[in-house]
């Protein structure tokens, strides 16, 4: 892989495997996709299957004004939050996207870093900025150390909860601090909860009921993740009515399609399939992590998430150079040399399968202790 981990930063993503399949001349379901944090069990078959059932609606401009699609995921977050508090997005990246287009111009993000690199551009985007601040290697939040970072230009905090790509789950008391302190400073504090499904208590930890209270507060959630549909391009904001209002001014018409609204309709009432994904990722992830921990020169962070982040502790190879050995396997893993705060010591590797993740780390083994 060619060019500095800065230099790629603002291009790098975990989960291209197009670009894997083109440059190595590997049919994408050959590749043992381990980069993107993707539920590896793929999408609810009731979400499939919509699709197919639904299929005539793609001769219909999508709805504009979907209120009892709204209802309805509303109904899924719970918390008391009512269709007056969700927008919707092509993703959740679209709407990463519009909570900076309602800022002033010139404005800074605060960013806690290692975390997700669209927070930076979506803010450069439009005329902000980024400022960064240090996580401790164990990724928790230092909460008096944020509240310092503060300056009279910051108008939006970007936290990600489970954390991105350490895999934490941050309790709800500090967010909260965090929270009452934003809105004593009129500043935006938007939490990106992408994989709380996957946490075992992210229904104690979720912010989503607390939108009625906190005019400030921006919950972004997508079925990308835990559903498995990252191809859908469904995503969804819970914020006060206010808030959502101002967001719905600034998004592109007609950005969600009508399949994307039946299948994940379909997805969030498949109860099978939920208890299935939790119980499996949960068992497959403490597998992978006890046989990653093993290898000798290997440091595994603890997770809630499908996902998990590991550091090279004997520096004989680069996070980079382990990629690229495995490519050869046809194994695909996330250097995380790109995100802000890491360095070329560490990857992160998607839970999958028993069978697929004892390859991985037989092949890791193997490529450490040469």
């Amino acid at each position: 892989m060619s060019g500095t981990c800065k230099e790629r930063r603002f291009i790098s993503h975990g989960g291209d495997i197009w670009g894997f399949s083109r440059k190595y001349n590997v049919p994408v379901e050959e590749v043992l996709e381990f980069s993107g944090p993707i539920n590896f069990l793929g999408p609810s078959p009731k979400a499939v299957e919509a699709v197919k059932q639904y299929a005539n609606l793609i001769k219909f401009y999508p709805d504009p004004n979907p209120v009892e699609f709204k209802m309805e995921v509303a109904k899924y977050v719970g918390h008391g939050v009512d269709e007056e508090n969700i927008v919707l997005g092509n993703g959740s990246i679209e709407l990463i996207y519009a909570i900076t287009e309602i800022l002033p111009r010139g404005f800074e993000a605060l960013i806690p870093v290692p975390s997700f690199s669209e927070y930076e551009k979506a803010a450069i985007r439009v005329g902000g900025k980024a400022a960064f601040i240090q996580l401790p290697e164990s990724c928790t939040l230092e909460i008096e150390k944020i509240k310092r970072e503060f300056s009279k230009d910051t108008k939006i905090l970007c936290i990600c909860n489970p954390h991105s790509p350490s895999g934490t789950l941050y309790n709800k008391e500090p967010l909260i601090d965090l929270l009452d302190f934003c809105q004593n400073k009129n500043v935006i504090f938007s939490v990106d909860e992408n994989y709380i499904e996957f946490a075992e208590k992210g229904q104690e930890t979720t912010l989503a009921g607390l939108v009625k209270g906190y005019e400030n507060l921006f919950v972004i959630r997508s079925v990308t993740k835990f559903y498995g549909m990252a191809g859908i391009r469904l995503g969804y904001g819970i914020a006060a009515p206010n808030l959502v209002k101002k967001l719905e001014n600034v998004r592109i018409p007609w950005s969600i399609n009508s399949l994307a609204s039946c299948a994940t309709l379909a997805a969030f009432k498949d109860i099978d399939f939920i208890g299935n994904t939790k119980r499996t990722i949960a068992k497959e992830r403490a597998e992978l992590a006890k046989n990653l921990s093993e290898i000798e020169g290997l440091h595994v962070y603890p997770s809630v998430t499908n996902f998990l982040l590991v550091r090279i502790t004997n520096r004989k190879i680069t996070s980079t150079e382990l990629k690229e050995l495995l490519t050869k396997e046809r194994m695909l893993i996330r250097d995380c040399c790109t995100f802000v705060g890491l360095d070329d010591s560490y990857f992160r590797v998607t839970v999958r399968s028993a069978k697929d993740n004892q390859k991985l780390t037989k092949k890791i083994k193997e490529i450490l202790l040469k």
